[in-house]
């Protein structure tokens, strides 16, 4: 996931085949099917369990618990309002718990027992947001709480984004008491303009920066926020785009920045080669690539952004990133010696899921998202809110 990623993740799933059985052996099981995002759109959104956790529902198929961090991919089930989830993020087998949607309420069936929860009727509301060449179509969800609230807009990372990418994100930051806005990237969804492309040129970033200032603006003025206290949320990609729309128009009160480069694209392009974009383990040594790292400077440089970034930032990154390389984006932030700077490390890939190598097969093996992610980010939010 770009929790972005929360960036998000690809799914690729590989159905195997399931033959009829011959000689009286008994039927192989049938491999489960991911969940489609029309059989979750009536039930997603965030639950409030029995026992005080909570449960976010995403249309992209994800099942999150905010409890244990446990991050799962929602398979289908045999009728409507029925599905499984696996023990590990992309295995479905063996099951770990099958999931009951009624009316407002979940209940989970684990073995013999079983727990329920009630949704949480976060107020959403459709909106279009006018941007340089573009509308944006957006999504504002609220707290139940009597507002002002703080703000948030959800900035995609390197994807023709929509927003219902970022379900999981939006089910936290709620859940943190802030108005969340989320929007379809231009070009994509049901957003107008030309889409620039993935790659990260100047000129695309740009555009997307732009974009990301014109959603916040539009958020800042919204009844029931408090326009003093709004900020980012970037992922992956976003790392980049966040900064720049922070220096070119200003107006935000802090930022967290998860998976995200300080590093140039042609620098964070080396790291991602190595390993063949999370697909191999590299056969250099790490000294190596470190070295062909810090010795690339082409590309976009976010440096001349982040150094006059005077708001709250939180890095959230990954020990074992295949796509950037935290340890020189660590080396760069440090050395700027911004007291407003906060960085974070996890026992993750890119995705944030808890991965040993970084991976992308790893990630599929993953029991979920980092454990202190959540309390990291909740700890650090109120402090900011606190002292600012």
């Amino acid at each position: 996931m770009q929790l972005g990623g929360l960036a998000v993740a690809c799914i690729v799933v590989l159905l195997a085949a399931c033959g009829p059985s011959t000689g009286g052996s008994p039927a192989a099981t049938p491999t489960p099917v991911p969940a489609s995002m029309e059989s979750l759109l009536p039930y997603y959104g965030s639950y409030a369990m029995a026992g005080g956790d909570t449960v976010v529902i995403a249309r992209l198929g994800w099942f999150f618990d905010l409890g244990d961090a446990a991050y799962r991919t929602i398979y289908a089930g045999g009728s409507p309002g029925r599905f499984s989830i696996g023990r590990r993020f992309l295995e479905p087998l063996p099951k770990f718990a099958d999931l009951a949607f009624a009316g407002d309420q979940v209940t989970i069936y684990q073995g013999g027992t079983s727990w329920s929860g009630r949704r949480i009727a976060s107020p959403r509301s459709d909106v279009t947001i006018p941007s340089a060449g573009a509308t944006l179509a957006a999504t504002i969800t609220r707290p139940l709480s009597a507002g002002p609230h703080p703000g948030l807009v959800v900035v995609h990372g390197a994807e023709p984004g929509q927003r219902y990418f970022y379900d999981v994100w939006v089910g936290v930051y709620v859940g943190l008491g802030f108005e969340v806005l989320s929007y379809d990237k231009r070009g994509n969804g049901s957003s107008t303009g030309t889409y620039p492309g993935e790659f990260p040129t100047d000129a695309a970033l740009k555009i997307y920066a732009d974009d990301a200032a014109a959603a916040l603006a539009f958020l800042a003025r919204q009844p029931g926020v408090d326009g003093t206290h709004v900020g980012f949320h970037g992922g992956s990609q976003g790392g980049w785009t966040v900064p720049l729309a922070m220096a070119r128009h200003g107006g935000a009160a802090f930022a967290v920045l998860v998976s995200a480069p300080a590093t140039t694209v042609d620098q964070t392009d080396a790291w991602a080669a190595f390993s063949g974009g999370g697909t191999s383990m590299p056969v250099e040594s790490n000294d190596q690539m470190l070295a062909e790292v810090r010795g690339t400077h082409s590309g976009y440089d976010p440096a001349p952004a982040l150094r006059v970034l005077d708001v709250p930032a939180l890095w959230l990154l990954g020990v074992n990133d295949r796509t950037v390389p935290t340890t020189v984006c660590v080396e760069i932030l440090t050395a700027m010696h911004k007291p407003n700077f906060t960085i974070h490390l996890l026992p993750t890939g890119h995705a944030l899921l808890v991965n040993a190598t970084g991976l992308l097969a790893d990630d599929d093996r993953s029991p979920g998202l980092a454990a202190d992610l959540v309390p990291t980010l909740r700890s650090w939010l109120a402090g900011w809110l606190v002292r600012y």
